[in-house]
């Protein structure tokens, strides 16, 4: 009798050990993919943000359930080959059960991948690319299966853009509106959309161009739209940090001075957003996916949002020195240093949620995020979203208000991105 007990013992332990879903036999392997270097030039803040809160987990935040995360992370400088590439390499180098999951930055990168991600590998993957083609109506869940985002599309948010201008414009007729966006599949999504949704308001479309990354001179888009009296102009499919944008912002305020440049979540930076175009990014209206982390100065950063607080105490405990230095050496933004931790939180919150259901597979994983509600540590003013649509469905309105401040004998700029809205979630949203 007691060698029966001792092999079923050995039997039940061995299951455990070796079973599809075990936290004990196998590693939990993570790839995450960041620009850290590449045209929009060098990031390391990015790169900072995630390895802290990753180490922390390892090492105070207790794991998941005691065991660490063995975490890979990649410069894909921006380049959807590079991004291809590395995930090519770790695949054949890890199993499919230890490496289960990963993080990609572009759209660029997630359509090559249909098939390798979705169908292939069945891999959970989370994106910083809000591509209307890949997470809006005509995509999501049903389409892409195992495709996550990070924020709303850029065709919603191009669509709250002309809902604003809608809701606010003043004096007669309808509203005129340009469109200015980039040569690139950035730049080409989301404007169907917005001009679909303008259409259907009544909001007039009077302008549409393209405007490329290498300008050096602006004058002639100004000047079409300037013939055409647009009242405001939603430039989008750009960073705030190119020198293409503080070119037309600069070049736009002294041709048609009254009118409105609105943009999207990349073009949202009170600190770039100053110290790139200066007076021109002021009264700039955004539409952003997550809350604004700094301000110019930083000790003008407002408090209020308990994601932006934790993320601040959290860099000037674990990299005082950085957070000191700030523009001179340091963490130059702390929007960038959030930018990888916030990969870094979701993370540690998706597999705590998965090795909870007992389920550190890949499966586990992608169940873990379709029945996701949360309110991301308090990022969206109390408000939680559902996971179910592949993507976080929230976004905010917000006005730059930037002034140059004399300094000894020089004068520098201050600057900010103050919230005109409320928290918005596009699934509740009646279009």
């Amino acid at each position: 009798m007691k060698q029966r007990a001792f092999w079923v013992f050995l039997i039940v332990f061995a299951l455990v050990l070796l079973g599809p879903h075990t936290l004990l036999a196998k590693e939990i392997k993570v790839l995450t993919q960041f620009p850290l270097s590449g045209p929009h030039g060098s990031l390391p803040e990015v790169g900072w943000g995630y390895i802290d809160y990753m180490e922390w987990v390892n090492r105070e935040g207790g794991g998941i359930n005691g065991q660490k995360i063995t975490y890979f992370l990649e410069d894909m400088r921006y380049d959807p080959t590079v991004e291809i590439a590395n995930l090519n390499r770790y695949l054949t180098q890890h199993s499919r059960d230890e490496l289960i999951l990963a993080t990609g930055y572009i759209t660029g990168a997630l359509k090559p991948l249909i098939q390798k991600i979705n169908v292939e590998e069945k891999l959970p993957w989370i994106d910083g690319s809000y591509s209307s083609e890949i997470f809006g109506p005509e995509g999501g869940p049903s389409k892409y299966p195992y495709y996550y985002s990070l924020g709303a599309t850029y065709g919603y948010q191009n669509m709250i853009l002309i809902k604003w201008i809608k809701e606010t414009h003043k004096g007669p007729g309808k509203p005129r509106v340009g469109y200015v966006y980039s040569p690139t599949g950035w730049g080409r999504d989301g404007p169907p959309e917005g001009k679909a949704y303008a259409e259907k308001i009544g909001v007039d479309i009077v302008a549409e161009m393209e405007y490329p990354y290498t300008a050096t001179d602006a004058t002639n888009e100004c000047m079409q739209l300037r013939k055409t009296k647009a009242q405001y102009v939603i430039y989008h499919g750009y960073s705030v940090t190119q020198s293409a944008t503080a070119i037309f912002f600069k070049t736009a305020k002294k041709v048609i001075k009254n009118v409105t440049i609105l943009g999207t979540h990349y073009t949202n930076n009170p600190v770039f957003g100053s110290l790139v175009c200066g007076e021109a990014y002021d009264g700039y209206i955004g539409v952003a996916c997550s809350a604004i982390f700094d301000f110019l100065p930083r000790s003008a950063t407002p408090m209020d949002n308990n994601l932006v607080k934790f993320i601040h105490d959290f860099a000037k405990k674990y990299r005082p020195e950085e957070y000191k230095k700030g523009l001179k050496g340091g963490i130059r933004d702390m929007g960038l240093y959030a930018g990888g931790q916030i990969y870094a939180i979701i993370i540690h919150e998706v597999l705590t949620r998965a090795a909870k259901a007992g389920d550190l597979s890949r499966e586990g994983v992608k169940k873990a995020m379709e029945n996701m509600v949360w309110d991301f540590k308090g990022g969206y003013g109390g408000q939680s979203f559902s996971y179910s649509s592949h993507t976080i469905p929230m976004m905010r309105l917000y006005q730059a208000k930037v002034k140059m401040v004399k300094m000894g004998d020089k004068k520098v700029p201050t600057g900010s991105l103050d919230p005109i809205s409320d928290w918005i979630n596009t699934d509740n949203i009646k279009w």
